[in-house]
């Protein structure tokens, strides 16, 4: 419903501006944006967005667990939980880089893949259909190493932040257990706060 919505403004946008508008634009860009673009907003509605108030939503509930339980490790998870969102933002900065050049790519690459099946028979007429096949693959190759460069970024990223969170819980195991050891909690206590650690990551 929100893309079909999406897709009919920016029709209809795109129809207010006009002609002399439309002549000035690249035609593969808009049918890029309009298609594959507003695709790719499926993860946003269905995922993101969800799990977005999850995020903030299942810390705060552990946190005010664990408070209650044992204040030593709501302290210590307190600390060490901006580093996950901290760490995302700055991986986050790099792969808008990466994206948006891979973007730039793939609406040069709808461009000129227009123009060329627009063109088509005037190409085999003259004979530079095979060069133009030859512009295609190699822009095709750049646009695959941009999206490589890409996942690579998100695979790393998702390593960083799982790294992260296992040492972060992995502290507070060490304090909860060295502490059970001296008999300064209660096995019950330790158990509870070594069950909810990791959920608040």
């Amino acid at each position: 419903v929100v893309k079909s919505r999406l897709r009919r403004r920016l029709s209809a946008h795109a129809l207010a501006l006009g002609p002399a508008w439309l002549t000035g634009q690249q035609a593969g860009e808009i049918t890029t944006l309009t298609t594959q673009g507003l695709d790719g907003l499926d993860a946003y509605f269905a995922r993101y967005l969800p799990q977005l108030v999850l995020a903030v939503a299942v810390p705060v509930a552990v946190l005010a667990t664990v408070a209650a339980a044992d204040w030593l490790s709501a302290v210590i998870i307190a600390a060490t939980l901006p580093l996950i969102p901290l760490f995302a933002v700055l991986i986050g900065w790099h792969t808008q880089a990466q994206t948006r050049k891979q973007w730039l790519l793939l609406g040069r690459l709808g461009g000129h893949f227009l123009d060329v099946v627009a063109g088509l028979p005037t190409l085999k007429l003259f004979g530079r259909a095979k060069a133009q096949a030859d512009v295609i693959e190699e822009v095709t190759g750049r646009h695959r190493a941009a999206t490589m460069a890409t996942l690579r970024v998100a695979f790393l990223s998702a390593l960083v932040l799982e790294i992260t969170a296992a040492l972060a819980t992995a502290l507070v195991a060490v304090e909860i257990g060295l502490r059970l050891l001296a008999g300064h909690v209660s096995y019950q206590t330790a158990l509870l706060v070594l069950l909810l650690t990791p959920e608040a990551y």
